[in-house]
């Protein structure tokens, strides 16, 4: 037994890890091959084999039954066992730098895999479509001429990051729109000519590596050598190749099981349905000096909102606060569950001295002055580190908190929002919430507000969009002859109830969201309906 090997096995180690000129000599004793005593070591959560002219996994591997993390880059292996696809904890799957052709079809049953590196091997095809966790793939230097097959689907909504650098791959499919949070792809030095103009329906995505392919827009060939991507996308946007329609729904098919296929005449769109308020609904009332220090603010109900992955939820929030919100200094958003917040809603200022909030996150409640004074100590303390001579971010904003203060409560006097800063930690949002109450404020603009707003609506809306939208029990729309019908898939409707303002002598004032309000561009395909 490797000396490694038997201390793990004394120990009861839940890591192993054999790398580079030590695990080397021991193979060098062993005539080359590896102890198999490390596939008895069950307990184990990892396991790194790197740099060393390992050849063959035995398919004792399947023991393994705790691993998460396998770690087997830089050796000499060919082939992976069917067994390693036994392994129903894996995480992380390292195989980069082998002599990999192929790969198992059962590599599927992974189901808690996130993490795939299978880059600098001989690839020629890859087929990814079950992983419905995966968050991260690495398939760059192999020999791919076509685009890898990826998770698709309202459960295998995680691909963020993908890097299909140094292959051979020609084309850019249609059925990449279909991964709604990838914000990274690099597709550098393959073999594309043409950029289709549907990667900007990717709304997430954010980098793109396009340097070293054959590209025919010289143009856009200049802008990929010496520009960032932003400005790339958006020259994509407008003059990136349109597809036929006809390739589009092909190529969006290829991604479909049988069952789930889309007929080509079958038009598919989101709707949103916006419920008027009733006279016993929620109310938002407000004082004219609370509106006077941040007057523009907006509400709305969501009704039946299944959050679902509470990590995406919040990311979709983060996203929108450092984009369209201007990293909070344009606007800030709030989402609150609305099960927890008792009765109606008033905006008034207050000292700060006599306000309590439990900050999200936070333990305790603690008042709005001594809260300015610990955000104000941890901007001073950000503004030495990075010697700057100003606040950034949020804390441009802490001077507002200086005497008085501008609230949200409910008729129980608890603070549920303290904008522009924090939200309070008893309504914030959780798996379980059904209905929860979506709060954007502004001090510049009720203009700024809307678009955030609509934004927040939209990116909520598609968070659960799947591949196939469109079912035979669907609703339609259009009869009209030589129309296509329109459907609706009951997953993706959403229904948001009117919230109505009023002054502080209870005078009506506004009700949000009007008709109007909720506009999008027609090649969204989301329609909104009053009900």
């Amino acid at each position: 037994m490797w000396p490694e090997v038997q201390v793990a096995k004394e120990e009861n180690r839940r890591e192993l890890v054999l790398s580079g000129a030590a695990a080397r000599k021991r193979f060098a004793e062993t005539g080359g091959n590896l102890d198999e005593t490390i596939y008895q070591l069950s307990a184990l959560n990892l396991l790194n084999i790197n740099d060393t002219p390992l050849e063959e996994i035995s398919s004792e591997i399947g023991n393994l039954e705790h691993l998460q993390s396998l770690l087997l880059f830089r050796n000499k292996i060919s082939s992976i066992p069917v067994e390693v696809c036994q392994l129903a904890t894996l995480k992380v799957l390292d195989l980069s730098g082998n002599l990999i052709e192929s790969l198992p079809s059962e590599l599927g049953q992974l189901k808690a895999l996130t993490t795939i590196n299978l880059s600098r091997n001989k690839l020629k095809q890859v087929d990814l479509g079950r992983l419905e966790w995966l968050a991260m793939c690495n398939l760059s230097s192999n020999q791919l001429e076509d685009f890898p097959v990826l998770p698709c689907g309202k459960d295998a909504q995680h691909l963020y990051e993908l890097n299909l650098e140094k292959n051979q791959i020609k084309e850019i499919p249609a059925s990449l729109v279909n991964q709604g949070s990838l914000k990274t792809l690099n597709v550098a030095e393959n073999s594309i000519e043409l950029v289709p103009q549907f990667l900007v329906k990717c709304v997430k995505l954010k980098e793109i590596n396009l340097k070293d392919n054959p590209l025919k827009d010289k143009r856009l060939k200049k802008l990929v050598e010496q520009c960032r991507s932003k400005q790339v996308l958006d020259y994509v946007e407008k003059n990136g190749y349109v597809a036929p329609k006809s390739a589009v729904k092909a190529s969006e098919k290829t991604s479909l099981s049988e069952s789930e296929s889309v007929p080509e005449e079958v038009d598919v769109r989101q709707k949103i349905t916006i419920v008027k308020a009733s006279d016993d609904a929620k109310k938002v009332s407000f004082t004219p000096e609370a509106k006077s220090l941040r007057p523009y603010a907006l509400h709305c109900i969501v009704r039946d909102f299944n959050v679902g992955n509470m990590k995406k939820f919040l990311q979709l929030q983060n996203d929108l606060h450092d984009n369209e919100c201007g990293k909070r200094e344009f606007a800030t958003i709030a989402t609150h569950d609305l099960a927890k917040i008792k009765g109606n809603i008033r905006y008034r200022a207050d000292l700060s001295e006599l306000i309590q909030i439990t900050p999200l996150g936070g333990k305790a409640k603690v008042t709005a002055a001594k809260y300015y004074d610990e955000l104000k100590q941890h901007a001073e303390m950000i503004r030495k580190e990075k010697k700057r001579s100003t606040y950034s971010g949020i804390y441009k904003f802490i001077n507002l908190l200086e005497g008085k203060v501008f609230v949200f409560f409910d008729d129980e006097e608890k603070i549920i929002s303290l904008p522009p800063l924090t939200n309070c930690d008893e309504t914030k949002i959780t798996p379980e919430t059904k209905h929860m109450l979506l709060e954007v404020t502004s001090s510049i603009g009720f203009e700024v507000c809307h678009k955030v707003m609509s934004a927040l609506i939209k990116k909520m809306l598609l968070m659960n969009v799947q591949v196939s939208r469109a079912h035979p029990e669907g609703k339609k729309k259009s009869k009209a002859k030589g129309a296509p019908i329109v459907t609706y898939d009951k997953s993706v409707e959403m229904f948001v109830e009117q919230v109505r303002f009023y002054d502080a002598e209870g005078t009506f004032h506004s009700v949000y969201p009007g008709k109007g309000d909720l506009v999008f561009p027609e090649e969204e395909k989301i329609d909104v309906e009053f009900k």
